[in-house]
């Protein structure tokens, strides 16, 4: 094993330096608890020894490091620091060296600093700056639905602020041979953000359920109870923010892959910053940019997450039932659907750049955990029909959007869904 170890100095501090910036910022316990908590060990050895004041000269730098973890010159002042004595002394830099092979080849958390980010060279959104709706670029039709779960509860308005300017790159896309359109489901109590969300989607469908969020059955919700049929599903996290050829490429690997049923387009997900995701917003929803540039980013990479985004073909989504309704509140439904597509089709995985954008996190209740974990992979087999509107309770879910008369064309008033 440790001929896969690099012997390059630079590379071996930046190892060193990255794993202190993952034990101190709170972003990348954000990006994924469970992996976070999962490296501690690890970083927190990693820290004690680099801030070890009788370890000089790189000690005062890590230090500063670890007590403010987001200013970019930190990371770059320990990381020439540190080149210099991995070089020079790499005996003495063998244990942190050791360690930091380990946190990055044990863990699933790696540090993003692009080589343009400096401290205050990033634009920020003023607060409660609204992102006009702009003009559709591509024609509304039947190729593809993309289907956008949704619930906003937050008195910051994060995940309503990241849907919009996630509807809004979905508005700027490359044109699809016979058109596609968006679905927003918003789940919860009252249909809260209706108005913001209905002049950016295609589709807009409310279903009540004031319990914990049910991506699955969301998820299933606005693909049945569509007034799309489309030949190609998307299921895309609200948090995502689509480059300007994300639905043409996606659509064309159908055509061009023999026997794909289903597509993974990314690999590795950087779920950014705060500062790094109101640049990207200002980039791709204000800037009219068709895609972000990694250097002006910052983030953490979370390696080979499943869900997220998932296309696959709707006969597919037919046959293995959908997405497992059981699974409420936070983790497993998309590791699950992704085994089933596994076994069931051909799943083909892309290297595409795929970004999150920031918003606060709330850990996993611990009643929501078990219950979860107590869920066997690949059992779902239900009995009654999914995605039914009156799953929680009798509600009443209305749905605007296109209708089946083709491409552009969109159905008027409410339909009731019972």
């Amino acid at each position: 094993m440790t001929s896969l170890r690099t012997d390059d100095p630079r590379r071996v501090a930046v190892l060193i330096a990255d794993a202190l910036v993952i034990h101190a910022d709170l972003g990348a316990r954000h990006a994924n608890p469970y992996y976070w908590y999962r490296l501690q060990p690890v970083t927190e050895s990693i820290a004690r020894l680099a801030a070890d004041e009788y370890a000089a000269p790189w000690a005062p730098a890590a230090r500063r490091l670890l007590q403010a973890p987001t200013v970019p010159e930190h990371h770059r002042r320990l990381v020439d620091v540190l080149t210099t004595m991995v070089a020079r002394f790499p005996a003495r830099m063998g244990e942190l060296a050791d360690l930091a092979w380990q946190a990055t080849h044990q863990g699933r958390l790696g540090h993003h600093l692009g080589a343009d980010v400096a401290a205050g060279s990033r634009g920020t959104l003023p607060p409660g700056t609204r992102i006009p709706a702009r003009r559709r670029d591509a024609a509304a039709g039947p190729t593809a639905q993309v289907v956008i779960p949704f619930r906003d509860r937050g008195d910051a308005g994060h995940r309503l602020r990241n849907l919009l300017s996630c509807l809004n790159s979905l508005r700027d896309q490359d044109p699809v041979d016979g058109g596609f359109t968006v679905t927003v489901v918003e789940a919860d109590d009252s249909p809260r953000w209706r108005a913001e969300i209905e002049p950016l989607a295609d589709e807009y469908l409310f279903v009540r359920h004031s319990g914990p969020f049910n991506k699955a059955w969301v998820v299933n919700v606005g693909v049945v109870q569509s007034a799309s049929r489309a030949g190609t599903l998307c299921v895309f996290d609200a948090d995502l923010l689509p480059d300007r050829g994300f639905v043409a490429r996606n659509v064309d690997r159908f055509r061009r892959q023999a026997g794909a049923g289903a597509v993974l387009p990314y690999r590795d997900m950087l779920y950014l910053d705060e500062e790094s995701s109101e640049l990207a917003i200002g980039t791709r929803c204000l800037d009219d940019a068709p895609a972000l540039d990694p250097r002006a980013l910052r983030g953490f990479w979370v390696r080979r997450p499943v869900g997220g985004c998932v296309w696959l073909r709707r006969d597919v989504f037919d046959r293995i039932r959908g997405m497992d309704e059981r699974y409420e509140g936070w983790g497993g439904e998309d590791v699950d659907l992704v085994l089933r597509l596994q076994s069931s089709t051909a799943l083909y995985t892309f290297d595409d750049f795929m970004v999150h954008l920031h918003h606060p996190v709330v850990l996993r209740r611990p009643d929501e955990t078990a219950q979860n974990d107590e869920i066997p992979y690949m059992t779902w087999n239900p009995t009654e029909p999914i995605g039914q509107a009156d799953r929680y309770a009798t509600p009443v879910a209305t749905a605007t959007g296109p209708g089946t008369e083709g491409p552009g064309k969109s159905l008027t008033g409410d339909r009731m869904m019972v």
